[in-house]
C-alpha cells in the first residue's frame, strides 16, 4: 500500500498548529446544534416558520459539497491556502447570518456556511496527514474525534443559553474571533514546503457532484416530510441525483485529476472504509444523535431542558474510546480488529436498544447508549486513517475528502430514511387516535405532550416507543451492512 511522507514538524510547532486546528473545529462543530436549539427563536425574529428546516438543509448540503470537492483542490493548490480560503468562507458565512434580515438571506448565509464548514473539516484532516507520521496520524487525528462528542454535548446547552441571554445572532457572531484566531495561527505557524502538484480544476467532476448530492440530499430531506416518498418532487430529485452519478462516472474517467478518482474503488481497504463511513458513521451516528433524545424525552420522560446531558452516556463512552483508539492504532495495532469491534459492538447495541420501552430500567438504557457510544469511538478516526494511509501520496486529499463525504452523505440518507421508518411507524401506530388539534410528530414537545388527556399521552408515548423500535432495528440491520464491510478489510496493518 502506498503510505504519504508528511513534512517534518518539530513537536513545539505541531502543539501549535494542532491548537489553530481545534480552535477552528470547534465552532464548525458547534454551529450544526447550537444553531437547531434557537430555530424558534429564529423563526419568531425572522418569520418564514414553513422554511426553517433549510436552515439546517442548506447546512447539511453545502457542507457535503464541500467536503468532496476540497480535498482535490487541496492537492493541487496547496492545502495551507486552501485552509484558510475555506476558514474565510466559514467566516463570512457567519457574518452574513448574523446580520441576515430575512429567511431567505439566513438560509443562503447558511448554505456559505456549510460550504466553508465542509472544505475546512477535510482539508484540516489532510492537513494531520501532511504533518504528522503515519505510525502517530491515529493518535492526533483522534483529537479531532473527541472535538465532535465534546460539541455535541455542549451544542444544545450553549445554544439555549446564548439565545436566552444574548439573541441568536450572537450565535454567528461569536464564531468570528474563533474563526480569526485560528486563521492567525495557520498563516504564522503551518509550513508545507511540498510544492503542490497543480493542474486544472475538475470542473465537470465538481458540478456532476453537486448536482448528485444535491438531488440526494433534496429527496431525502423531502421525502415523507414536505412530499409523499413516490411523489413526482422526491422521485424528479432522485432522478437528478442518478443523473449526476452517471455523469460523474464518465467525465471522472477522463479527468487528467478528478475530483474523485475512480482508481481509489480498486482498493479493498478503501472500499470498505468507505462503506463503513457511510453506514456506521453517518446513517447509524446520525440516526441516534437525532432520536435518542426524542425517546427519552417522550417515552421515558426525561427533562428536555437538559437535552444536551441526556446523550451524555453515549458521548463521553465515545470520546475516551476514540482517544485510546487512536493512541492503540498508532503503535501498531491492526485496523481490521478495530473496525469489526467497532461495527459488531454498534450492531448488537441498536438491536438491544430497539428492544427499550417505557418499562425499561434507566441503567439498561443507560447500558445499551455507552455500548453505542463505545462503537462509535472505535470508529470515530479509524476509517478515515485507514483511507489516507492506503491511498497513493498523491491522492491524500482526494481520498480524505471522499471519506468525509460518505460520512456526511451517509448521515443525510440515513437520518432521512431512518427518519421516515420512524414517522410511518408512528403514523401507523396512532392510526385511529384522535390528538387535539391533529397533533403529529412535529408537535411532540414537553408542552405539547402535558397538555394532553392521559389516553391521548399513552396512545402518543406507545406511537414514539413503535416509531423508535423500528427506527433502531434499522439502524441495527445498517451497522451489521458496516460489519460485513469491515470484514473485506485487509488482515495486515495500512
Amino acid at each position: 500500500m502506498a503510505t504519504v511522507s508528511p513534512v517534518r514538524t518539530a513537536p513545539p510547532r505541531l502543539g501549535l498548529i494542532m491548537a489553530s486546528l481545534m480552535l477552528a473545529l470547534v465552532p464548525l462543530q458547534l454551529d450544526g446544534l447550537v444553531a437547531a436549539t434557537a430555530l424558534p427563536d429564529i423563526a419568531g425574529s425572522l418569520g418564514g416558520f414553513d422554511r426553517i428546516a433549510w436552515v439546517t438543509t442548506a447546512y447539511l448540503l453545502t457542507m457535503a459539497i464541500g467536503t468532496i470537492t476540497s480535498g482535490r483542490l487541496g492537492d493541487m493548490f496547496g492545502r495551507r491556502p486552501l485552509l484558510v480560503a475555506a476558514l474565510g468562507v466559514f467566516f463570512a458565512g457567519s457574518l452574513c447570518a448574523a446580520l441576515a434580515g430575512s429567511m431567505g438571506a439566513l438560509v443562503a448565509a447558511r448554505g456559505v456556511q456549510g460550504l466553508g464548514a465542509g472544505m475546512t473539516f477535510t482539508t484540516l484532516m489532510a492537513v494531520i496527514a501532511d504533518v504528522v507520521p503515519p505510525d502517530r496520524r491515529a493518535r492526533y487525528q483522534s483529537l479531532v474525534g473527541a472535538v465532535a462528542p465534546f460539541s455535541m454535548i455542549l451544542g444544545p446547552w450553549v445554544g439555549g443559553v446564548i439565545t436566552e441571554h444574548l439573541g441568536w445572532r450572537w450565535i454567528f457572531w461569536l464564531n468570528l474571533p474563533l474563526i480569526a484566531v485560528s486563521v492567525i495561527g495557520v498563516l504564522l505557524w503551518l509550513r508545507l514546503p511540498t510544492r503542490p502538484s497543480g493542474g486544472r480544476v475538475d470542473v465537470a467532476g465538481l458540478c456532476a457532484i453537486t448536482v448528485a448530492s444535491t438531488g440526494i440530499v433534496l429527496a431525502v430531506t423531502w421525502g415523507g416530510h414536505e412530499y409523499a416518498w413516490l411523489s413526482a418532487h422526491v422521485l424528479g430529485a432522485a432522478l437528478v441525483a442518478l443523473a449526476g452519478v452517471a455523469v460523474l462516472l464518465v467525465v471522472e474517467r477522463r479527468a487528467a485529476q478528478p475530483v474523485l478518482p475512480l482508481d481509489l474503488f480498486r482498493n479493498r481497504a478503501v472500499v470498505a472504509s468507505f462503506a463503513v463511513l457511510f453506514l456506521a458513521m453517518g446513517a447509524v451516528m446520525m440516526a441516534a444523535l437525532n432520536f435518542v433524545p426524542l425517546f427519552l424525552q417522550v417515552v421515558q420522560g426525561r427533562s428536555a431542558s437538559s437535552s444536551g446531558l441526556l446523550l451524555l452516556p453515549m458521548l463521553l463512552p465515545a470520546i475516551g474510546v476514540a482517544l485510546a483508539t487512536g493512541a492503540w492504532t498508532s503503535s501498531g495495532a491492526r485496523f481490521r480488529p478495530v473496525m469489526l469491534a467497532g461495527t459488531g459492538l454498534l450492531t448488537v447495541a441498536c438491536a438491544f436498544m430497539a428492544t427499550v420501552g417505557t418499562g425499561s430500567s434507566g441503567w439498561l438504557t443507560a447500558a445499551c447508549m455507552v455500548a453505542v457510544g463505545a462503537g462509535i469511538g472505535l470508529l470515530f478516526q479509524t476509517p478515515i486513517v485507514l483511507v489516507q494511509n492506503s491511498a497513493p501520496a498523491a491522492e491524500v486529499g482526494a481520498a480524505t475528502g471522499a471519506g468525509t463525504f460518505m460520512r456526511t452523505i451517509g448521515g443525510a440518507i440515513g437520518v432521512g430514511a431512518l427518519g421516515a421508518l420512524f414517522a410511518s411507524t408512528f403514523a401507523s401506530s396512532l392510526d385511529g387516535t384522535a390528538l387535539p388539534g391533529g397533533a403529529d410528530a412535529s408537535s411532540l414537545t414537553p408542552d405539547a405532550l402535558a397538555g394532553l388527556s392521559a389516553a391521548a399521552h399513552t396512545a402518543v408515548v406507545g406511537a414514539v416507543t413503535d416509531g423508535t423500535t423500528a427506527l433502531f432495528w434499522g439502524a441495527a440491520l445498517a451497522a451489521a451492512l458496516a460489519l460485513v464491510a469491515a470484514f473485506a478489510v485487509p488482515r495486515q496493518p495500512a
